[in-house]
């Protein structure tokens, strides 16, 4: 909570700062404790300080009252975003003004809260603040039932009903795009299911359009467009999407935010890393690193496709100093076990690549295989992979094998009979698809032995297999390209 609070103080610093945290304080001293990582926990900080315990009532006292005095802080903070003429820069603002005038309202001043309030809606008409105007709007009809005025009073009533529709369809876009959004945060499956869903969302915002033509439910459009295309694995038309996008936030100066930017920056990152063009997918990713920052969360997610395209740049040594910067920042304690996992598999390719290169002193660098146990350790944070059946469990089985194969386990014979038995059952009918090409080639492998020449047997004819599909794309879940997978296998074995 402290470190939150801290990074949004960080941005923007109210000149209140020194004197409600005085310096040399005890309070100021736990705040300059736990932002430096001085300390890892309540313990730590509470010795220091106290020389005692985390139970200790001084120091409870003392970190309850820093969490308090800092959201007064940043309540007392002045919003600011990439430009002054930024939405919620003046959302805030009327929201603030809306506040006054419902106070004025409840002692029945209205002459005042009639000025405020005509402002308020008429800045909220401009730049589509629905729910502003809903409020703005049944305050009028609460000033003009005041003053007695019956046609005034009747006509904000009907106003308000108006309004209140186009509210419905701005939360229920919103509402469209935050439930695909949640389906696919911890995935990187493509399923018919959110196709569907995308698909019936779009049609409904489509019709909702034609009537409120808000720049808000156009942005939640354009994002739930590039979600289908990407779920459909249709680059042309996500590049298309990501301009039409690029230019509605120049019609619309005031929805640009630096969430948005880096949001766009990200899209097309992924789309030129999807279509091979990985120059161009590091020069969005650069962007990307600069909007992004571990203490907002969102950084994570930005190196994690920075890893990706390292290794598809060949950039190994790159990659492995992003993987450690990751793991060292504070915040990846905090992570979800869904995205801890995700990098414990990522990790293990880059072991793989690695082991098959003879790169000792890098390995040396791995946060997991650097240690004892690793396989172990691997298999234990790893776990949450095992619920995206079409995403990152078909990565952490194409692994897994490769890491039994390196640890030279027994087992790996009964993996590669389980990866055939997930292939039938998961990816056979995906006949278009280049992960089940790949996949059901090194499960044979492996059955047959994975030996040197079964390797380079299953190798031909998986570039044969994957030439014929013709697909010029990347798959999600080809972190290695598969046309080089094999050659570090065959590295490996010797």
């Amino acid at each position: 909570m402290i470190n939150e609070l801290a990074f949004i103080l960080s941005k923007n610093k109210p000149a209140e700062f020194n004197a409600v945290l005085p310096e040399n304080s005890k309070i100021r001293k736990l705040f300059d404790l736990v932002t430096t990582n001085q300390v890892q926990n309540d313990d730590e900080a509470s010795e220091i300080i106290y020389s005692s315990t985390k139970a200790d009532k001084k120091y409870l006292m003392l970190k309850r009252n820093l969490v308090q005095k800092l959201s007064d802080l940043v309540y007392m903070q002045n919003y600011e975003e990439i430009d002054k003429d930024n939405y919620m820069n003046i959302q805030f603002q009327v929201e603030k003004e809306l506040l006054i005038a419902e106070k004025l309202l409840l002692k029945n001043v209205y002459h005042n809260p009639t000025k405020i309030i005509a402002k308020v809606e008429q800045t909220a008409e401009q730049y589509f603040f629905i729910d502003i105007q809903v409020a703005a709007a049944r305050k009028f009809r609460s000033v003009y039932a005041l003053k007695g005025i019956p046609k005034k009073t009747m006509e904000y009533h009907e106003k308000v009903k108006q309004l209140v529709k186009y509210q419905h369809y701005y939360n229920a876009s919103r509402g469209m795009w935050e439930k695909l959004y949640s389906k696919t945060k911890f995935s990187i499956a493509k399923l018919k299911e959110i196709i569907s869903e995308c698909k019936e969302s779009l049609e409904k915002i489509e019709e909702w359009l034609k009537v409120y033509n808000s720049p808000f439910i156009k942005l939640y459009y354009y994002q739930i467009k590039n979600l289908l295309y990407y779920q459909q694995n249709n680059q042309k038309y996500i590049l298309t999407n990501l301009k039409k996008l690029d230019l509605h936030i120049k019609q619309f100066p005031f929805i640009n935010t630096k969430a948005l930017q880096l949001d766009l920056n990200y899209y097309y990152a992924r789309y030129y890393r999807d279509t091979k063009q990985l120059d161009m997918a590091e020069r969005s990713i650069k962007k990307c690193l600069e909007l992004s920052d571990y203490r907002a969360f969102n950084k994570f997610l930005i190196q994690g496709l920075n890893f990706d395209i390292q290794i598809k740049k060949e950039s190994y040594v790159e990659a492995g100093k992003i993987l450690s910067e990751v793991n060292s920042a504070p915040q990846f304690q905090f992570l979800d076990n869904y995205d801890k996992s995700s990098w414990a598999v990522q990790e293990a390719f880059l072991y793989f690549i690695f082991k098959s290169l003879e790169l000792k002193e890098q390995i040396k660098n791995l946060p997991i295989y650097s240690k004892p146990k690793s396989l172990q350790t691997f298999l234990e944070r790893s776990k949450k992979s095992t619920k995206d059946k079409y995403g990152y469990n078909i990565l952490l089985l194409i692994i897994r094998v490769i890491l039994y194969k390196i640890f030279d386990l027994s087992e790996i014979e009964n993996e590669g009979n389980n990866m055939l038995v997930y292939y039938h059952r998961y990816l056979k009918k995906l006949t278009k698809s280049r992960t089940a090409v790949f996949f059901y080639h090194l499960a044979k492998t492996v059955v047959q032995g994975c030996n040197k020449d079964q390797i380079i047997d299953h190798n031909e004819k998986l570039i044969k297999k994957l030439g014929e599909l013709n697909i010029s794309s990347f798959d999600a879940t080809e972190i290695i390209p598969f046309e080089k997978f094999f050659d570090f296998l065959i590295r490996l074995c010797k």
